[in-house]
Order: structure tokens, then C-alpha cells, then sequence
């Protein structure tokens, strides 16, 4: 039970960081996420430019995906104190969305 209540302090803690200075975090976490994220991403294609193996490609996606929501779900559910931290989060949630309708637009553009 100690070892429930020491993670849990720690966590709140984290929760009261986050709250103190939103913007901050948000900008400071949002930036090596993403970075990370996307580079996982950029070596499951790189990896497999052909989609030889589209399962392994798919999973690696998946993985660099879940970093990026992680990260949203956390911000949105936890920081609560400015309005604009969460537009911040808003926007940032849009750039995957824009860049893989992009992406789609130019493969379509491009069979056609």
C-alpha cells in the first residue's frame, strides 16, 4: 500500500507541475514528443519503403501513434488551468490529421 501512495504522490506532483505552468509544459513536452514520435514513424517507412511486410510497418505506426495520443490524453485530461495551453493542444492534435490527408491527397493525386 506505501508503494501506491508513494507512486501516486508522484504522480500529483506531476499533475501540480503541469497545472503550475501549463504553456511550459505543454511547449516543452509537446516538441520532443512529436520529434520522437515522428521518428519512429520515418524509420518503420524507411524501414519498409515497398510495404514488404505491411503488418510489421502497421505496428510501428501504431507505436509512434500511441506516443502522440499518450501525450494528448495526459495534457487534456490533467491540465485544467489555461485555455490556451489547450488550444495549443488542440493544434498540435490537427498537425497528424493535416499531414496524413496530405499524404493521402498527393498518393491519390499521384496514381491518377
Amino acid at each position: 500500500m506505501a508503494l501506491n501512495n508513494q507512486k501516486l504522490n508522484w504522480f500529483d506532483a506531476f499533475v501540480a507541475l503541469i497545472n503550475e505552468r501549463p504553456i511550459l509544459w505543454t511547449v516543452s513536452l509537446l516538441i520532443p514528443t512529436y520529434v520522437f514520435a515522428f521518428m519512429i514513424a520515418f524509420a518503420g517507412l524507411a524501414l519498409d519503403p515497398h510495404l514488404g511486410s505491411p503488418l510489421l510497418t502497421f505496428l510501428i505506426l501504431i507505436g509512434a501513434a500511441l506516443i502522440v495520443m499518450t501525450y494528448h490524453w495526459v495534457f487534456s485530461r490533467f491540465q485544467r488551468r489555461s485555455s490556451i495551453a489547450q488550444a495549443v493542444q488542440f493544434f498540435a492534435g490537427l498537425i497528424p490529421v493535416i499531414g496524413g490527408l496530405t499524404v493521402l491527397l498527393i498518393s491519390h493525386l499521384s496514381v491518377n
